[in-house]
């Protein structure tokens, strides 16, 4: 009997909730409307309420079972990433002065890759902040993994040689006093740069300090107004649009002191070998900007220094860039391509926005020039060539891809000599991470979600001094590269 008034009850209240769920208040209502009616007793209310009691106890049991449980210190937590596919076409000619190859020659690689980073982010208690993300590939200077690139060093087809997993950020800080962000560890890079001398997916490791202070220049301009006449020749208002923002002046100052190259060990036991650093290399940055805003419109410069101390064990040569040759005996000799001996450069970095209708636009440049870059050449060997330490890029872009039905276009020259960059953070991708070389990139995005986005990049550059090689590092096995072509097309989500 109580079983069946039971389910009565259940049932009647369920369809009171309209969801199948009900709440402990709507229970008693029914419970004491249906001892009112006399349809059960006081006893059978009270039979069924334990038992609903029980029941629900259950539920939020089993419901709390399934959440993620946060510790205590711990007050947000953000789990985000992206992915990325994408089909890549690079290729260069051989140019003078390479004594192996013949001029004219041409290399290129077609390459389908993939990309994939997540990561946590979150905010502790007292003002401390930390973030960990997870990333494809071990390049600092790419995530990428090529498609059918490990199938001759493992068991292949579709091995998993090159798919590794390796930490891209791991950093925590503190923002406890007004403006000042202090962060530790494997970062975003803090400084406002762009790919011309920073390629966009180092995280440097080190110490960073952001300060931020905003200045109002003025109060909110008064709303404009429609008016129009009435009948009677009166002035009335028939729409009222909102108030302007006041203009506002924001000054911030980044500085970096980072990790360039650990010496292991810097004391060894014993005699230290001759020539072997004692010291280990150190990048400081050091930045003070100002951004400008008014009426959806900025402007902002951040001139920047950025020197070397120490020596490291890696990168404590001197830098040359010139090809590969072969010597008296017969043996290839590649010249240092990645020393970081005589750089002392200021980077100037400027960009005005506005808006062209509702799209956001901009103006963007950057200047640099290595005021050491004489000795660079001279200790190159080029003594003829210490004027090539200038570097520089101008371009205009349009619209974003925030949301479905958005698009971007963006275009920009780029100039970087020989001795004017460090070689080893330039970008990747869009100069095949090397100096000495100018040219023009094209960049279109179109948002096929809010989360999904399409985009089109084509870049073409050329020796700037055919005297001398291509600097770096890239991806193309030649020194120097001449008439260098670049088409990527990527899909990326984002979460």
């Amino acid at each position: 009997m109580f079983a069946k008034k039971f389910t009565l009850v259940a049932a009647i209240a369920s369809l009171v909730a309209g969801t199948g769920t009900v709440r402990a208040e709507d229970n008693d209502a029914l419970l004491n409307l249906l001892v009112k009616k006399h349809i059960i007793t006081e006893k059978d209310a009270s039979e069924v309420r334990s038992e609903l009691e029980k029941t629900a106890a259950k539920e939020t049991a089993a419901s709390s079972a399934s959440k993620l449980k946060l510790s205590t210190p711990l007050t947000e937590l953000e789990l985000y990433g992206d992915a990325r596919v994408r089909y890549e076409v690079r290729n260069g000619e051989t140019a003078s002065p390479d004594p192996i190859n013949s001029h004219g020659d041409t290399f290129q690689r077609n390459r389908a890759r993939y990309r994939l980073r997540i990561g946590l982010r979150g905010t502790l208690v007292d003002d401390w902040f930390f973030g960990v993300r997870l990333e494809t590939a071990t390049n600092p200077r790419s995530a990428n993994v090529t498609f059918g690139d490990d199938t001759s060093a493992g068991p292949g087809p579709f091995a998993k040689n090159s798919d590794s997993i390796g930490v891209g950020q791991a950093y925590f800080g503190y923002k406890g006093i007004k403006g000042l962000t202090l962060t530790a560890g494997k970062m975003q890079n803090p400084f406002v740069t762009t790919s011309m001398v920073w390629d966009p997916d180092i995280n440097p490791e080190g110490l960073a300090e952001q300060y931020k202070y905003t200045i109002k220049l003025g109060g909110n301009t008064a709303a404009a107004s429609d008016t129009a006449m009435d009948k009677d020749g009166k002035t009335i208002v028939t729409q009222k649009s909102e108030a302007v923002p006041g203009p506002t002046l924001d000054l911030f100052a980044n500085f970096g002191q980072f990790v360039y190259d650990d010496t292991n060990p810097e004391n060894p036991v014993g005699p230290s070998p001759s020539g072997v650093p004692k010291t280990d290399a150190y990048l400081l940055g050091w930045q003070i900007g100002a951004r400008y805003n008014w009426n959806k419109m900025y402007v902002q410069v951040a001139p920047t220094l950025y020197n070397y101390t120490g020596n490291g064990d890696t990168f404590n040569g001197h830098f040359v860039g010139d090809p590969t040759f072969v010597d008296a005996s017969g043996n290839k000799i590649t010249p240092n391509q990645t020393g970081v001996n005589s750089l002392l450069i200021v980077e100037i970095p400027a960009e005005f926005g506005f808006k062209i209708g509702k799209l956001p636009s901009r103006i963007f440049g950057d200047f640099a020039v290595n005021v050491d870059g004489a000795d660079r050449a001279r200790a190159a060997g080029h003594p003829d060539q210490t004027d090539q330490n200038i570097a520089y890029q101008i371009g205009a872009g349009i619209g974003s891809t925030k949301h479905k039905g958005d698009f971007s276009l963006t275009a920009f020259w780029q100039h970087a000599e020989q001795y004017s960059l460090d070689p080893n953070l330039v970008d990747s991708d869009l100069f095949d991470s090397r100096v000495n070389l100018e040219g023009a990139v094209f960049q279109f995005g179109y948002a096929l979600s809010d989360a999904v986005t399409a985009n089109l990049t084509y870049a073409h550059a050329w020796q700037i001094d055919h005297n001398l090689g291509t600097g770096g590092v890239g991806d193309l096995g030649l020194n120097p590269v001449d008439n260098y072509n670049l088409f990527q097309a990527d899909l990326s989500v984002k979460f």
